[in-house]
């Protein structure tokens, strides 16, 4: 990261900045679903954490759409537990988004349950990956500065212990994570896994690529 870049973050704390230098700044999480769907043909989503629906839900572009989350505005207004819980392990989608609660002990079981609940060639994404600041992976929400929570833990943990996965994090929108069942080289086991530990290797740790790398990907 360059000098510009960590004078842009350090005084824009409620924003996210690339890590990575990109210019390209426009790049949202439903874009990256979107595009997700269209080189896949993807038929099936799910979203864990709807909230105003407008936000992302409803710029999803895909034949059937599932949403959770107890607060309301969608279709299955329970929590992601008892939503999984209730859910035949028949019932398998192309796509599941994860952005309910930011927490790394919730995040871990939305990701078991939506591994369980992938088609084959599927993919999960996940907001809130790549925390700028120590104060927006705090786990307890202050109700004012940007919130991703502890997201990150979980999904760098997998990144540590699970070969059977593909995992990066595309740098824009605080951080999209994309997990695809495949294979990758694990990254050193941190202990302790914390805020300092990501700071100094969150390019290797998070697998962090550009959006312009991303949408080489997908064309």
């Amino acid at each position: 990261m360059g000098v510009l870049e960590k004078i842009k973050r350090f005084f824009k704390k409620d924003v996210y900045v690339s890590h990575l230098g990109s210019r390209m700044t426009n790049m949202k999480r439903s874009n990256i679903i979107n595009s997700l769907i269209t080189k896949n043909k993807y038929q099936t989503y799910l979203e864990i954490g709807v909230r105003k629906p407008s936000d992302n839900f409803n710029k999803i572009k895909i034949s059937k759409k599932d949403g959770v989350d107890p607060a309301g505005n969608c279709n299955y207004p329970v929590t992601s537990d008892a939503f999984f819980a209730s859910l035949d392990f028949s019932i398998k989608y192309d796509i599941i988004f994860i952005d309910g609660l930011h927490t790394e002990k919730q995040v871990d079981k939305d990701i078991a349950n939506s591994l369980n609940h992938l088609n084959s060639g599927g993919t999960i994404v996940m907001h809130d990956c790549n925390p700028p600041h120590l104060i927006n992976q705090v786990e307890e929400y202050d109700g004012k500065s940007p919130w991703n929570g502890t997201t990150w833990k979980s999904f760098a943990k997998l990144r540590m212990s699970n070969h059977n996965l593909l995992m990066y994090v595309v740098d824009t929108d605080w951080g999209v994570g994309v997990i695809q069942k495949g294979n990758q080289q694990l990254f050193t086991k941190a202990d302790p896994l914390n805020f300092e530990y990501l700071e100094k290797n969150r390019v290797g740790l998070m697998n962090l690529i550009s959006p312009e790398d991303f949408l080489k990907q997908v064309s």
